[in-house]
């Protein structure tokens, strides 16, 4: 192995191996061994953008795993496939369906492709109040108003992990000449349907993306995006040298190899009992007196991936929630104004799981005995919205910052995103109903984070008079 020659460098990156770095202990220890093998384009370990070694070979086993004509490993995250996808879809003017629940990423895949979205808006799951998948009745009558359209772009599952059945959307959209693009985040374990949802890739999409950092034991922004159609792979490879680094890190494309290992390693039976104790857990978790966990059953989606846990606490937000937890030394993936969202591993944790137990008991024993005034999901009153200003209007335009509270009937200039999970309230180019502002300033007080939201201010863009 290359690190085992004891090499001398006289390459990038500066620390040479590990061997010019800071003398803060905490930190020499930690980065040590990591340093070795971050590595850049050497002799033997193969580039990214041109792979014809190793990583090429790694993809290629990715690939069979998962089922797709081609993967790309990713390096900058979901972030960097989403880009990719659309850019190489979608072209000036191109209209395109948006699912309206998607990640910042696809609408700023959107802007730089200067395409036209049509927001869809999606079921509401009644128990979380969290917005799930669009219906094919939606694509079918969008697909009939509008005679543009060049690509869906879909976010299955969602963040909870509750997922719609793509099959007769996808089909549905190539009947009529439309590309599918699904951002997959959440999903880079949907391989095996005894166990998980099945992946869009394996429902005919013709770009997934998947965050293998998420739920497979690989490097944060350690991403794949997998190819159905083959005719695409040209302009996403193009696009992908736009957008990842010309340096990308070794340890990251490294970690994307072995997750595909470690995955394709379990046997049915090591699943089976993961998954069993998982579900023994959440059983007993909903025996807590005032905790309801969502259930796997409901009319806004059709399955719920078996690793994600949706958990209220009655007299709690979710805020609040994460925060006695933190206290218990518990950290949830995200806390929303309702729910706390725990992301189980592909792996055997009984002592986590007891322990996580003992917490949510303790919490709840004293929980407050009236219940907090719960904050929900105001769905549009229009199932089909497009921004008031495009986006390439809204770079001409001037804009000013106002307060939140006065900002009804506005244009927002930047979209406002409450982070995690990265799904925006208001969109860039949207007007902004009383409704939403209600909505951003109760997850405010109720203790979440807004991207685009700074000392109570926003950024609207001045309409001409």
């Amino acid at each position: 192995m290359w690190k085992d020659q004891n090499p001398f460098s006289f390459h990038v990156p500066g620390h040479k191996n590990g061997t010019v770095f800071s003398s803060y202990k905490r930190a020499d220890h930690l980065y040590k061994k990591l340093l070795r093998i971050d590595a850049t384009e050497l002799p033997g370990l193969d580039d990214l953008h041109h792979a014809e070694g190793p990583i090429k070979e790694a993809e290629r086993l990715t690939a069979d795993l998962y089922g797709s004509v081609e993967t790309r490993f990713l390096v900058g995250g979901s972030t960097a496939g989403n880009l990719a996808m659309l850019m190489a879809v979608c072209s000036e003017g191109d209209g395109v369906l948006v699912q309206k629940n998607c990640h910042k990423s696809i609408l700023n895949g959107l802007r730089l492709a200067k395409a036209q979205p049509v927001f869809l808006t999606p079921f509401i799951d009644e128990e979380s109040q969290v917005p799930t998948g669009v219906s094919i009745e939606l694509i079918n009558r969008a697909l009939s108003r509008y005679s543009n359209i060049k690509a869906v772009v879909l976010t299955n599952p969602n963040y909870y992990g509750m997922t719609l059945d793509l099959r007769p959307i996808i089909d549905y959209a190539h009947q009529h000449g439309v590309a599918v693009l699904v951002d997959e985040a959440h999903g880079a374990h949907f391989i095996r349907e005894r166990f998980f949802p099945e992946s869009a890739l394996k429902q005919g999409a013709d770009v997934v993306v998947q965050s293998a950092h998420k739920t497979l034991p690989a490097m944060t922004m350690g991403a794949y995006l997998h190819l159905g159609n083959e005719d695409l792979k040209s302009a996403i490879d193009d696009y992908l040298q736009v957008f990842q680094s010309s340096s990308p890190s070794y340890p990251i494309m490294a970690s994307l190899d072995l997750a595909r290992h470690y995955l394709s390693s379990l046997t049915d039976q090591q699943l089976g009992q993961i998954l069993e104790e998982i579900r023994q857990f959440k059983k007993r978790l909903s025996e807590v007196p005032g905790i309801k966990v969502i259930g796997d059953v409901s009319r806004a989606y059709h399955h719920l991936d078996p690793l994600k846990i949706t958990v209220q606490l009655a007299g709690l937000s979710g805020y609040e929630l994460a925060k006695k937890l933190e206290n218990e030394g518990i950290f949830v993936e995200l806390s929303d104004p309702l729910n706390v969202l725990l992301v189980c591993p592909i792996a055997f944790n009984e002592e986590v799981y007891t322990r996580t137990l003992q917490a949510f008991k303790k919490i709840a024993l004293y929980r407050n005995e009236v219940n907090f005034n719960k904050i929900l999901y105001e769905v549009d009153h229009e199932d089909m919205t497009s921004p008031a200003y495009s986006f390439a209007k809204l770079e001409t335009m001037n804009t000013k910052r106002v307060k939140l509270t006065e900002a009804t009937d506005m244009i927002a200039a930047r979209g406002l995103i409450p982070y995690p999970p990265g799904i925006p309230v208001v969109l860039p180019g949207e007007r902004i109903p009383l409704e939403k502002v209600k909505r951003l300033e109760s997850i405010l007080l109720s203790g979440g984070h807004i991207q685009g939201i700074n000392d109570e201010m926003i950024e609207i863009a001045i309409e001409e008079e």
